[in-house]
Parts: C-alpha cells; sequence; structure tokens
C-alpha cells in the first residue's frame, strides 16, 4: 500500500487569533485532500461524481486527535490510507505532519449514496478496484467514534445559529467542515453567556489564557439545508485539572442533526503549557455538569 499524500502550506488565512491554525480549517484541508484523491488517486473529479454521476459521500463520523499545533509558514502535509472498503462506505485514516513530525491524527468515515434517491448506492467497481492500491495491508477494522447517547440533561447550554448559504455546498446542504465553524461558536457562546467570561475582553484578554482542542469526534446523523435553524446544546461531561470534557448537540426543531464530543485544555499563553482551570470559572461550569 502507498499512501496518497498531499501538502499545504499554512497561510494568515489558516490560523486563529493564537497564532495556530484553526482547527476546523484542518477539515478544510482534509476536504481537499479528498478532493485530490478522488481526482488523482480514482480517477473521478469531484465535479464529475457529484454533478454529473449524481452521487454524494458524505461523511458518517470523524474523529481527529491533535498531537501539537501547527503555525503560520508550516507546511503539512497529510496521508491517506484506506480500511477494507464495505459495501457503501469506508473508512479512511489519514495523518498531517510537519518536517516529519506528526502533529494530526483521523479517523474519518464516509458513505456512498445518490443525490436523486437519497438512499445509499454500492461503490462502484471501477472505483472499489482502484481504492485497493491506497488498502492499509493488515489493517483491522477502527471502532466507530463515540461521541454521546444523544440524551442532553436540563442543565446544558443552548444556543442557536442560523444555516447561512455561506455554510453550504454544491449538494444544497450544510458543508460538514462549516459545522465545526458552528460548534465553535456554541463552545464560544456557553462561555460568553454561560460562564460570563467572552473569548476577547476577558479569557484570553484579562487572563491571557488559551482553549485549544486536544481531540474532538463528531457524528453527522442528518444533512441540514440553507434558512434552517440549528439549536447546539453544550454541556460538560468532566472537569480535569486543566482539561474539559465538552458534549454537545446540535438540533432542527427537536431532531438532532449531529453529536459531538470534544477534549479543550485551557493554557497559559504566556508560557504556552497547560495550566489549571480558574476556580471561578470551574465554578460555573459545574452548574452546567449533568445532574
Amino acid at each position: 500500500m502507498s499512501p496518497f499524500t498531499y501538502s499545504q502550506a499554512i497561510r494568515f488565512a489558516d490560523c486563529d487569533p493564537t497564532g495556530i491554525v484553526y482547527f476546523p480549517r484542518i477539515m478544510e484541508m482534509v476536504n481537499n485532500l479528498t478532493e485530490d484523491w478522488f481526482a488523482d488517486g480514482l480517477g473521478v473529479s469531484f465535479e464529475e461524481f457529484h454533478l454529473r454521476l449524481r452521487y454524494g459521500m458524505p461523511v458518517v463520523n470523524t474523529r481527529i486527535d491533535f498531537l501539537k499545533a501547527c503555525r503560520l509558514g508550516e507546511r503539512l502535509s497529510f496521508d491517506l490510507g484506506v480500511e477494507t472498503p464495505g459495501r457503501s462506505s469506508l473508512v479512511l485514516r489519514i495523518t498531517g505532519s510537519v518536517a516529519g513530525e506528526e502533529r494530526i491524527r483521523l479517523r474519518h468515515k464516509v458513505a456512498m449514496f445518490s443525490m436523486d434517491t437519497h438512499r445509499s448506492v454500492m461503490i462502484p467497481d471501477d472505483m472499489r478496484a482502484r481504492m485497493q492500491a491506497f488498502v492499509i495491508a493488515g489493517a483491522a477494522s477502527s471502532p466507530e467514534s463515540v461521541t454521546h447517547d444523544g440524551e442532553v440533561p436540563a442543565s446544558a447550554f443552548g444556543s442557536t445559529q442560523p444555516v447561512r448559504f455561506a455554510h453550504c455546498d454544491p449538494a444544497g446542504i450544510v458543508f460538514y467542515p462549516r459545522y465545526f465553524d458552528m460548534l465553535n461558536c456554541a463552545v464560544e457562546d456557553w462561555f460568553a453567556q454561560g460562564l460570563q467570561c467572552p473569548w476577547g475582553p476577558d479569557f484570553m484578554g484579562r487572563r491571557n489564557l488559551r482553549i485549544p482542542s486536544l481531540w474532538i469526534a463528531v457524528e453527522f446523523l442528518r444533512p441540514s439545508k440553507l434558512s434552517e435553524t440549528l439549536r447546539f446544546d453544550v454541556w460538560p461531561t468532566r472537569l480535569g485539572r486543566s482539561t474539559i470534557d465538552v458534549s454537545i448537540q446540535g438540533s432542527m426543531e427537536g431532531e438532532p442533526r449531529l453529536r459531538a464530543a470534544q477534549k479543550l485544555c485551557i493554557i497559559d499563553f504566556a508560557m504556552f503549557r497547560s495550566t489549571p482551570i480558574p476556580q471561578d470559572l470551574r465554578e460555573r461550569m459545574q452548574r452546567f455538569l449533568p445532574g
């Protein structure tokens, strides 16, 4: 097996106010990697696949582990391999590295369906045959990404976000990296409104703290469309010394659309290392823990 490789310079627009890559941008890079793999590895461009053949390949679930921060000016290189393809789905294993140092590890499950019938379809034989060149030899099936059971506790913080034109892809549904923007906005709203600690003037300003993700897992349950309004419920499930395990559910009129679990870490930005959760924030976070 030879992995499919893709590299991209980290640009100014990829970085957030901490000076490191904004994690939803990683998912856009992963989509770029997948798009190039389709065109150069599988012999079918996304344009042909989606618009002429009328297939879709939505993400079912994903988990990404952030091993080390990526910064402006670095070049991020990705390697993509395939677990044994199923009838209509496959799992991609992706690693991202800078100068040979692994920075990102990702498990990405996608499924194939007809855009006309909105039902799953078999991966075409010619595409499956080309995938064999990228199958990881001897790889056992990896476990499914786990988020939470879908029960939203009464203590959860809730906020709403509209699905905008800029969120949607050529299939007319939310482009999955945009969900990561929404998830980040939900956590930001929780800090500002639920914890009374907005990121700008207080958390990142007066306290000089930051809150990167160590990992995030997401299950995409149903598509969302332009002009819908999604409710995001956020609640902590565990408070460590400097880490916060958070569950998030996005829904539309009570119908779950996605579930996420995320581990966040408080860091002292001056030292760029983990630091204990401030006591006043810990006390406020405890109010949102499930009973």
